[in-house]
């Protein structure tokens, strides 16, 4: 196994060529396997794309991917299930920074000590993930910080780094994993889609820390939590839906829902128009399901339900036996079930 080959291309001259001709001359009986891999998806690209020294060589290729909170309970089985919504948001899918979470301290002592304080490395691993795959001054860079920033149209960003060309920036950062196009689910072909960050960590820094690491460095960190409470909460009701959506889809797979029901988010802005769903489900062309994930302290009221009948009128080819599911921090008020909805708590979600 050769690990690292983003560091193997820069410190070896030719090294990207001298495998290439070391494999393409193996003898034709070696039963020989070779493993390469490297977290600079940017550079791993490079070698194995279309111009790339290694094209076509790999038997296979994987991506692998930051876990789903679902994965990931499995590194903080002891939090509560409310408080592992809240780790999960501040450290992603990704076992090193949930290992370095302290499951005896509350969520605010660890966000303090681990992203809120000079060294820690919820604040530092971002910016050494960013510096891997882009120059500080290139415009990736600046197109991602603008999507950090909550700007998710082409339009908006273009206008926003005055005209520069961005196409290839976001097609690149969405091959690095950095962004994702989001799509209303069963849009046209041919729509525009929103960019966003589809990492929960690589958000949670942006939304949460990046402006502030000069203060958080200076020691100003608790102070810099308090100012940003209400964008961490923002951030957390947003991984929440992450989750549920990822739990209809599981339901999805184990036949709980029926086994043709495409899962996703559904939105549509205009003509005054101002509707959002956080959970959707197709049959075909039909919407079978409508569902809202809700980051509250208290019991979803029956209004919450209500909410989601509501959206019926607006969404694409409505069928007659709607399913309304809920998905909650601290469940529902009984009548949502009387009234014949579904509802699942944070412990579902990740079990």
């Amino acid at each position: 196994m050769l690990d690292e080959i983003p560091y193997l291309s820069e410190s070896t001259a030719g090294f990207a060529s001298i495998l290439q001709y070391e494999w393409d001359h193996r003898p034709r009986n070696a039963h020989l396997l070779l493993v390469v891999s490297g977290s600079a998806v940017s550079t791993m690209t490079t070698l194995f794309g279309p111009r790339g020294s290694l094209r076509g060589r790999p038997t296979e290729e994987l991506l692998v991917e930051a876990l789903t909170a679902h994965e990931a309970r499995a590194f903080l089985p002891q939090l509560a299930p409310d408080r592992f919504i809240e780790a999960y948001a501040a450290c992603g899918g990704y076992p090193l920074h949930l290992e370095k979470w302290d499951p005896r301290r509350t969520t605010g002592a660890n966000l303090l000590a681990r992203a809120a304080s000079a060294g820690g490395i919820l604040l530092d691993d971002a910016q050494s993930m960013l510096q891997e795959e882009l120059a500080a001054t290139s415009t990736h860079a600046q197109v991602l910080s603008e999507i950090g920033r909550g700007r998710t149209t082409f339009s908006e960003i273009s206008a926003a780094l005055q005209g520069k060309k961005i196409a290839y920036s976001l097609n690149l950062l969405e091959q690095a994993g950095f962004i994702r196009k989001s799509l209303p689910l069963g849009a046209p072909k041919g729509a525009r889609g929103h960019y966003e960050l589809g990492d929960a960590y690589l958000r949670f820094w942006y939304r949460v820390l990046g402006s502030d690491v000069a203060l958080i460095e200076a020691g100003q960190g608790v102070a810099v939590l308090a100012r940003r409470r209400e964008e961490w909460q923002k951030h957390v009701a947003w991984a929440f839906e992450e989750a549920a959506r990822d739990h209809a889809r599981r339901l999805v797979a184990s036949g709980a829902l029926p086994r043709d029901l495409l899962v996703g988010r559904w939105w549509r802005h205009d003509r005054g128009l101002d509707v959002e769903v956080d959970v959707l489900g197709l049959r075909g062309h039909e919407t079978a399901l409508i569902g809202g994930a809700r980051w509250s302290a208290k019991p979803l009221p029956v209004a919450a339900l209500t909410e989601l009948e509501r959206m019926s009128a607006h969404v694409p080819k409505p069928a007659a036996d709607i399913s309304y599911v809920l998905w909650s921090r601290s469940g529902v008020d009984p009548e949502v079930r009387r009234r014949g909805a579904a509802s699942y708590v944070a412990a579902d979600l990740l079990a």
